[in-house]
């Protein structure tokens, strides 16, 4: 009995030095878009080489951290495609190996332009979205030449009222309103 218990606790000794010198790995999303923090929390000073690889296992990024027992590193994915990648630590222990799906951030907008009811020629561009974009203005004529251009930075939701009296030519007007997410709406009155 007595040894058995003797084995139990050497057995239990064993598997906690073993992990113990096993360094932990962490990677999580960070409050920035595309920007990934790697945490890194080691038993003794060394250095660490943090790759960085594409879905086809081509080498995107690499560095070797010296001389350290621990880190929090962010790394900036906003010059990649998005896509699956996977970040390898190395360190004298061996490797660690953590895969993350990148995607862009992308903002939801809803726009809408309408005529303004019993007052001519002014019309109302409403934009909601949840986050911050730029978006571009242009009203046009019905010979589809150009009457304003504006561009706008929009949080949230936003309203802006267009008094075209001054300026409309013809019985028709285009405006055109684009994301700088690639949404495109064009209303004609």
């Amino acid at each position: 009995m007595n040894s058995k218990i003797i084995s139990l606790v050497i057995a239990c000794v064993l598997s906690v030095t073993v992990f113990a010198k096993t360094p932990l790995l962490s990677v999580a999303p960070s409050a920035t878009a595309s920007v990934y923090d790697v945490y890194y929390k080691g038993t003794e000073a060394g250095n660490v080489k943090v790759s960085i690889y594409s879905s086809n296992n081509a080498l995107v990024f690499s560095e070797t951290i010296n001389n350290v027992t621990s880190f929090k590193r962010p790394y900036n994915f906003s010059n990649l495609s998005q896509g699956e990648y996977t970040i390898v630590l190395e360190d004298k222990n061996g490797k660690q190996v953590e895969n993350v799906s990148y995607r862009m951030n992308t903002v939801n907008s809803f726009i809408h332009v309408s005529e303004i009811a019993n007052a001519e020629n002014k019309y109302m561009l409403n934009v909601t979205n949840d986050g911050t974009e730029s978006v571009y203005v242009k009203i046009y004529n019905n010979q589809n030449e150009l009457l304003h251009e504006q561009q706008l930075k929009v949080t949230g939701t936003f309203g802006l009222v267009y008094n075209l009296s001054q300026v409309k030519t013809s019985s028709e007007v285009t405006f055109e309103v684009t994301t700088s997410n690639g949404k495109v709406q064009r209303m004609t009155f």
